[in-house]
Protein backbone atom coordinates (compact mmCIF):
# COMPACT_ATOMS: atom_id res chain seq x y z
CA UNK A 1 0.00 0.00 0.00
CA UNK A 2 1.38 3.87 -1.14
CA UNK A 3 1.75 5.64 1.93
CA UNK A 4 1.22 9.14 2.87
CA UNK A 5 3.22 10.79 0.02
CA UNK A 6 2.05 7.90 -2.52
CA UNK A 7 -1.08 7.55 -4.79
CA UNK A 8 -1.81 10.28 -7.63
CA UNK A 9 -1.68 12.78 -5.14
CA UNK A 10 1.74 12.21 -4.14
CA UNK A 11 3.27 11.80 -7.29
CA UNK A 12 1.65 15.42 -8.57
CA UNK A 13 2.85 16.76 -5.45
CA UNK A 14 6.61 15.52 -6.13
CA UNK A 15 6.19 17.00 -9.81
CA UNK A 16 4.98 20.26 -8.01
CA UNK A 17 7.65 20.28 -5.76
CA UNK A 18 10.15 19.22 -8.98
CA UNK A 19 8.92 21.52 -11.03
CA UNK A 20 9.63 24.88 -8.74
CA UNK A 21 12.77 23.82 -8.24
CA UNK A 22 13.47 23.66 -11.64
CA UNK A 23 12.10 27.44 -12.30
CA UNK A 24 14.15 28.36 -9.32
CA UNK A 25 17.03 27.33 -10.86
CA UNK A 26 16.65 28.49 -14.15
CA UNK A 27 15.62 31.77 -12.72
CA UNK A 28 19.16 31.71 -10.55
CA UNK A 29 21.12 30.78 -13.76
CA UNK A 30 19.22 33.62 -15.54
CA UNK A 31 20.42 35.99 -13.21
CA UNK A 32 24.03 34.90 -13.35
CA UNK A 33 24.11 35.61 -17.19
CA UNK A 34 22.20 38.74 -16.37
CA UNK A 35 25.19 39.51 -13.89
CA UNK A 36 27.81 38.17 -15.94
CA UNK A 37 26.42 39.99 -18.88
CA UNK A 38 26.34 43.44 -16.93
CA UNK A 39 30.22 43.01 -15.75
CA UNK A 40 31.37 42.25 -19.48
CA UNK A 41 29.96 45.31 -21.19
CA UNK A 42 31.85 47.38 -17.88
CA UNK A 43 35.15 45.40 -18.54
CA UNK A 44 34.58 46.16 -22.47
CA UNK A 45 34.04 49.67 -21.80
CA UNK A 46 37.12 50.00 -19.87
CA UNK A 47 39.31 47.68 -22.36
CA UNK A 48 39.93 45.17 -20.14
CA UNK A 49 40.91 42.35 -22.34
CA UNK A 50 41.60 40.15 -19.00
CA UNK A 51 38.53 40.23 -17.18
CA UNK A 52 36.25 39.91 -20.49
CA UNK A 53 37.84 36.69 -21.31
CA UNK A 54 37.54 35.56 -17.70
CA UNK A 55 33.92 36.34 -17.71
CA UNK A 56 33.39 34.80 -20.91
CA UNK A 57 34.74 31.82 -19.87
CA UNK A 58 32.16 32.04 -16.78
CA UNK A 59 29.90 32.06 -19.20
CA UNK A 60 28.99 35.30 -20.11
CA UNK A 61 27.25 36.24 -23.57
CA UNK A 62 29.89 38.06 -25.92
CA UNK A 63 26.89 39.07 -27.60
CA UNK A 64 25.37 41.22 -24.57
CA UNK A 65 23.83 44.29 -25.62
CA UNK A 66 22.73 47.48 -24.31
CA UNK A 67 18.22 48.80 -25.52
CA UNK A 68 19.71 49.90 -28.56
CA UNK A 69 21.77 46.78 -29.50
CA UNK A 70 25.27 48.33 -29.24
CA UNK A 71 27.22 45.22 -27.96
CA UNK A 72 31.18 44.56 -26.58
CA UNK A 73 31.86 44.14 -30.53
CA UNK A 74 30.48 47.78 -31.42
CA UNK A 75 32.24 49.42 -28.95
CA UNK A 76 35.82 47.39 -30.38
CA UNK A 77 35.36 48.71 -32.98
CA UNK A 78 34.42 52.26 -32.60
CA UNK A 79 38.02 52.60 -30.33
CA UNK A 80 39.95 50.51 -32.59
CA UNK A 81 40.88 47.79 -30.05
CA UNK A 82 41.55 45.02 -32.03
CA UNK A 83 42.62 42.49 -29.25
CA UNK A 84 38.89 42.93 -27.65
CA UNK A 85 37.22 42.90 -31.09
CA UNK A 86 39.47 39.07 -31.93
CA UNK A 87 38.44 38.03 -28.24
CA UNK A 88 35.19 38.71 -28.47
CA UNK A 89 35.07 37.23 -31.72
CA UNK A 90 36.87 34.03 -30.99
CA UNK A 91 34.52 33.84 -27.89
CA UNK A 92 31.75 33.65 -30.63
CA UNK A 93 30.18 37.37 -30.72
CA UNK A 94 28.05 37.28 -33.82
CA UNK A 95 29.69 39.91 -36.24
CA UNK A 96 26.45 41.25 -37.86
CA UNK A 97 24.51 42.34 -35.05
CA UNK A 98 23.20 45.96 -35.34
CA UNK A 99 22.25 48.47 -33.20
CA UNK A 100 19.78 51.16 -33.97
CA UNK A 101 21.55 54.32 -34.31
CA UNK A 102 24.99 52.78 -35.78
CA UNK A 103 24.56 49.45 -37.76
CA UNK A 104 26.66 46.66 -37.31
CA UNK A 105 30.45 46.37 -36.15
CA UNK A 106 31.41 46.65 -39.69
CA UNK A 107 29.24 49.62 -39.75
CA UNK A 108 30.89 51.25 -37.13
CA UNK A 109 34.50 50.12 -38.18
CA UNK A 110 34.58 51.57 -41.36
CA UNK A 111 32.64 54.91 -40.60
CA UNK A 112 35.24 55.31 -37.43
CA UNK A 113 38.44 54.20 -40.26
CA UNK A 114 39.34 51.55 -38.32
CA UNK A 115 40.44 49.47 -41.41
CA UNK A 116 42.33 46.48 -39.47
CA UNK A 117 39.19 45.59 -37.35
CA UNK A 118 36.86 45.65 -40.56
CA UNK A 119 39.35 43.65 -41.87
CA UNK A 120 39.11 41.32 -39.22
CA UNK A 121 35.30 41.44 -39.02
CA UNK A 122 35.24 40.30 -42.73
CA UNK A 123 37.12 37.45 -42.14
CA UNK A 124 35.07 36.37 -39.61
CA UNK A 125 32.04 36.45 -42.23
CA UNK A 126 30.48 40.09 -41.58
CA UNK A 127 28.36 41.43 -44.17
CA UNK A 128 27.43 44.58 -42.97
CA UNK A 129 24.37 46.40 -43.19
CA UNK A 130 24.61 46.92 -46.97
CA UNK A 131 25.93 50.13 -46.99
CA UNK A 132 29.79 49.07 -46.41
CA UNK A 133 32.74 49.88 -48.35
CA UNK A 134 32.25 47.44 -51.61
CA UNK A 135 28.42 47.02 -51.49
CA UNK A 136 26.40 48.76 -54.25
CA UNK A 137 23.29 51.04 -52.70
CA UNK A 138 21.05 53.32 -54.98
CA UNK A 139 19.76 56.95 -54.92
CA UNK A 140 16.81 57.07 -56.27
CA UNK A 141 14.29 60.43 -54.71
CA UNK A 142 13.78 61.80 -58.22
CA UNK A 143 10.06 59.52 -58.20
CA UNK A 144 12.16 56.34 -58.56
CA UNK A 145 14.70 57.17 -60.72
CA UNK A 146 18.68 58.61 -59.59
CA UNK A 147 21.35 56.16 -59.76
CA UNK A 148 23.11 53.02 -57.74
CA UNK A 149 26.59 53.56 -57.14
CA UNK A 150 29.65 51.21 -55.17
CA UNK A 151 30.27 52.51 -51.42
CA UNK A 152 34.20 53.62 -51.58
CA UNK A 153 34.43 55.51 -48.37
CA UNK A 154 32.88 56.09 -45.20
CA UNK A 155 32.96 58.63 -42.21
CA UNK A 156 29.92 58.93 -39.42
CA UNK A 157 27.23 60.55 -41.34
CA UNK A 158 28.06 60.20 -45.41
CA UNK A 159 29.16 57.98 -47.86
CA UNK A 160 31.33 58.07 -51.07
CA UNK A 161 30.14 56.86 -53.84
CA UNK A 162 31.49 55.86 -57.22
CA UNK A 163 28.43 55.55 -60.07
CA UNK A 164 27.98 52.38 -61.71
CA UNK A 165 24.76 53.32 -63.43
CA UNK A 166 22.09 56.03 -63.73
CA UNK A 167 18.35 55.18 -63.58
CA UNK A 168 15.83 56.58 -65.52
CA UNK A 169 16.88 60.59 -66.01
CA UNK A 170 16.74 60.02 -69.26
CA UNK A 171 16.62 63.80 -69.37
CA UNK A 172 18.65 64.35 -66.49
CA UNK A 173 17.06 64.56 -62.87
CA UNK A 174 17.62 68.16 -61.69
CA UNK A 175 20.03 69.16 -58.94
CA UNK A 176 19.95 67.92 -55.38
CA UNK A 177 22.02 69.86 -53.32
CA UNK A 178 22.47 66.49 -50.86
CA UNK A 179 21.76 63.42 -52.75
CA UNK A 180 23.60 64.43 -55.61
CA UNK A 181 26.00 66.87 -54.68
CA UNK A 182 24.16 70.20 -56.42
CA UNK A 183 24.65 68.12 -59.86
CA UNK A 184 22.57 67.01 -62.82
CA UNK A 185 22.16 63.30 -62.54
CA UNK A 186 22.47 61.69 -66.20
CA UNK A 187 22.04 63.89 -69.60
CA UNK A 188 25.59 64.98 -69.53
CA UNK A 189 25.54 65.51 -65.97
CA UNK A 190 27.19 62.76 -63.27
CA UNK A 191 27.32 59.62 -64.70
CA UNK A 192 29.06 56.34 -64.22
CA UNK A 193 32.69 56.61 -62.29
CA UNK A 194 31.65 60.23 -60.56
CA UNK A 195 32.60 60.14 -57.53
CA UNK A 196 30.52 62.41 -54.39
CA UNK A 197 29.46 62.39 -50.73
CA UNK A 198 26.36 62.12 -50.38
CA UNK A 199 24.57 61.73 -46.67
CA UNK A 200 22.97 58.24 -45.25
CA UNK A 201 19.58 59.62 -45.71
CA UNK A 202 19.82 59.90 -49.23
CA UNK A 203 20.20 56.39 -50.10
CA UNK A 204 17.11 54.55 -50.79
CA UNK A 205 17.85 50.95 -51.26
CA UNK A 206 21.35 48.60 -50.11
CA UNK A 207 22.70 45.60 -50.53
CA UNK A 208 20.87 43.65 -48.10
CA UNK A 209 17.83 41.38 -49.47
Amino acid sequence: MLGPQGGSRGIVRRAWICGIAGVVAAALAFGADEEASRRLAAAVARGDAAQVAALVRQGADPDAADRSGWTGLHLAAETGDLALARLLLDAGAHPDLRSRARGTPLDVAETTGRTEIARLLRLHGARGSGKSIGDTVCVRPWHGDGYCAVVVGADPTRYRLRLSRVVGCAGGCPPDPACSAGETVGAGGLGEGSVLWVPASCLTDTGVR
